[in-house]
This record gives structure tokens, C-alpha cells and sequence, in this order.
């Protein structure tokens, strides 16, 4: 059986995880795109669709043109992390957003696949996948 000191470092470590993903959330809702690249790893990398910017200079340019509208609101469920070692996990949790596109509100679902990796005492994401189900115009519903 694990220490108590290895039980708590990792109840610790997830903890620490889900307000990483909530610090994000909040940042995306805020627009603050700075605050959401140094979420990642200095390698860090999004992907989604076709697309995947890598480090944070890149990271920075896909945030700044995404989120400076602050019309994008996530809300981040179902979160299971699974920790590997001291300083590195993953994770899977839900997603549903909304977002306005041009005066029109559009839901979206999927899931974050995360990488996750501890540097300078703090985690940060390695890698964000999102896996998008569906985007579709509110008044269309989502079984479109």
C-alpha cells in the first residue's frame, strides 16, 4: 500500500490539476489569452480540428485571435485524472461551450484529452486536444 505522504502528494497533484483547468476556463471567459498561454508548458501544444500551435509564441497568436471577442464561455465536467509520476498525468474531461458568432449563440461539446506536466513547482498543460462533437447554432438544438 502507498505512504500516506504519496497518497496526499497525489490528491494534492489532482487538485492542483483541476483548478489548472479551471484557471483556464476563467481565462477564456475573461478573454485574457496571456493567462491562458502560461497555463502551458513553454512547448506546450493545442490541438484541434486540423491545427496545433505549438510554444507559446504560437499559442499566444491562436489565443489573442480566438478568445479577444470574450464570447467563448466553457464549462469543464467529468474530469479524470490519472497522475503517472511526480511530475507528469493526464486527463479527459467533458466540455460544453457557448459562443457567439457574429450576434448568433452557437453550442459546442467534446472532451480535453490532457497532457499535463510539473515545472517550477506548478502544472501546467503539455498538451490540450479538444475532441469537438458538435457546433451547431442554438436555435438548431445539437442532434443536427
Amino acid at each position: 500500500m502507498p505512504s500516506v505522504e504519496s497518497r496526499i502528494a497525489k490528491l494534492e497533484a489532482k487538485d492542483q490539476i483541476r483548478e489548472l483547468t479551471g484557471r483556464y476556463c476563467h481565462a477564456v471567459v475573461d478573454g485574457d489569452a496571456a493567462t491562458i498561454v502560461g497555463l502551458f508548458c513553454d512547448d506546450g501544444v493545442f490541438r484541434s480540428h486540423t491545427f496545433a500551435p505549438t510554444g507559446r509564441a504560437a499559442l499566444l497568436e491562436f489565443y489573442s485571435a480566438g478568445v479577444g471577442a470574450k464570447t467563448h464561455k466553457p464549462f469543464v465536467q467529468n474530469h479524470v485524472i490519472e497522475i503517472n509520476d511526480e511530475t507528469h498525468a493526464t486527463g479527459r474531461c467533458s466540455v460544453e461551450i457557448r459562443v457567439l458568432v457574429d450576434g448568433e449563440a452557437y453550442t459546442q461539446a467534446g472532451h480535453y484529452l490532457d497532457r499535463y506536466r510539473k515545472e517550477e513547482g506548478h502544472w501546467r498543460f503539455e498538451e490540450r486536444h479538444y475532441i469537438r462533437y458538435h457546433n451547431v447554432p442554438w436555435r438548431e438544438g445539437w442532434t443536427k
